[in-house]
């Protein structure tokens, strides 16, 4: 981290203190600042001239002004350009060094320098080489001072990691499938061409056997694995394990033992996340892989309605939409058109503590909540035009939503019952502080084209 070179404006009037402004310039150039002087270093701007000069001191960190002997151009007829250059600079809040020559000042110029006096000290100077020396001297204790402001502060660094917790027990069965019944359930359901994976056939075996489950368990070498205490003969799992069968394992053992078993352990968390997001009527798109909110209720014609959600923000009461509801006309036809807000996600483990990695995302979907394949461009539009604060708001929703902290319910057809607990946003300080516009940066080079994606991302 660096700080950037500070810009100081030199402010006075310019035919009779040559000298002093070129002495000024090379205290500037000595102490590595950006000299900013209307015959050195400002361009022609298509702005008037006294409207350039305000907006550089603006613009600028540090103002010197050099009083000399005369009191100078006056735009308006009434104070001086320099006059003004000083309380634009007073105004706006900026360091400010005065220096006052020993020449022999204009009835005018007297009264400026009473009003400065009235503000600031000054430093009353022999020649351009004294203020070359004393304007290098109060740059070099300024720029000390700032540095030291600077690296004392500190930014409050957002990761997309969120800390979660989990029993610390899982518990493992071989399965007991009838296969027999559970073919004739897939040929009655017309599914016996599909070929399905191991955790497909031990859903349809529960299903056959008209017990709905949430996913929250994993099958693996013809096993069970879960956080469900399978002992318990009301867990609806027993309908197809071998009770004889049950190990209890340790859950740190168990993802430490191999990166197969990091893996399923890892596979288990995503199946526990997608059963706790059901009851919220967030939905898994394999395709996007993301998790897509949904909406809940439809209007008078079956349509159905945008939703927002209440939420707590910095302590205050707000709502976020999730769902914004689109119509548009083709071919003399209505149809519509679900911005959904979406998140991405994947769980790690860093020093034996796991965190979710949480990003959000934007899923169009039509009214029968397949993906809007030709919204492609919509996508695009928002994630170039969508600000780092912007996302880091969605995200911090998302994650309070998660958290079963939100005022609305929006679907309930399980208990609460949930073994994935989601905590706190890992974040840090960093030191030294670094300024927006440096942050910035990156954002407007994605605004202009420049850059794909999100600076969040």
């Amino acid at each position: 981290m660096y700080m950037q070179p500070l810009k100081i404006f030199v402010s006075s009037t310019i035919n009779d203190l040559h000298n002093e402004r070129k002495a000024a310039f090379r205290a500037i150039e000595k102490v590595g600042a950006y000299p900013v002087m209307s015959e050195k270093t400002i361009e022609a701007q298509s702005r008037g001239s006294v409207e350039a000069c305000l907006k550089k001191v603006i613009d600028s960190d540090v103002y010197v002004l050099i009083i000399g002997g005369r009191y100078g151009w006056q735009p308006q007829g009434k104070e001086s350009i320099t006059e003004l250059e000083f309380k634009t600079a007073k105004e706006n809040g900026k360091q400010i060094l005065v220096f006052t020559t020993g020449y022999e000042k204009e009835i005018l110029q007297k009264d400026f320098e009473a009003r400065v006096g009235e503000y600031y000290f000054w430093k009353k100077i022999d020649d351009a080489y004294h203020l070359e020396s004393e304007l290098e001297k109060s740059l070099l204790k300024l720029i000390e001072e700032k540095g030291k402001e600077l690296f004392s502060k500190s930014d409050t660094i957002y990761t997309n990691l969120v800390r979660v917790s989990f029993p610390e027990q899982l518990y493992s069965a071989k399965l007991k499938i009838d296969r027999t019944a559970v073919e004739l359930y897939l040929q009655e359901k017309k599914q016996s061409k599909y070929k399905l994976s191991p955790q497909g056939y031990a859903k349809a075996a529960l299903e056959s056997k008209a017990v709905y489950y949430l996913h929250d368990w994993i099958v693996w070498k013809d096993r069970i694995f879960t956080f469900r205490n399978l002992e318990d003969p009301m867990v609806g799992l027993t309908h197809i394990i071998d009770r004889s069968s049950i190990e209890i394992l340790d859950c740190k053992d168990f993802y430490n033992s191999s990166e197969d078993h990091l893996y399923k352990f890892k596979f288990l968390l995503k199946m526990c996340l997608e059963s706790k997001l059901f009851k919220l009527r967030i939905k898994w798109y394999k395709d996007e892989k993301s998790f897509v909110f949904l909406p809940v209720k439809r209007d008078h014609k079956q349509n159905w309605l945008s939703m927002s959600v209440g939420w707590t923000k910095e302590k205050r009461k707000v709502r976020r939409k999730v769902v914004d509801v689109k119509r548009y006309n083709y071919n003399n036809k209505e149809f519509f058109k679900l911005k959904c807000l979406a998140f991405q996600t994947g769980f790690e483990c860093f020093d034996d503590e796991w965190y979710l990695l949480l990003k959000p995302n934007w899923v169009f979907l039509r009214s029968n909540f397949s993906v809007h394949r030709s919204a492609s461009k919509d996508i695009k539009w928002l994630k170039k035009n969508e600000r780092n604060m912007h996302v880091l708001n969605h995200f911090m929703f998302i994650v309070k939503y998660l958290q079963n902290k939100h005022g609305d319910s929006l679907f309930h057809t399980h208990g609460n019952d949930s073994f994935l607990i989601i905590r706190d946003i890992y974040k840090f300080e960093f030191l030294p502080s670094i300024p927006d516009s440096e942050w910035n940066k990156d954002e407007d080079k994605v605004a202009s084209g420049e850059q794909d994606g999100n600076i969040f991302e």
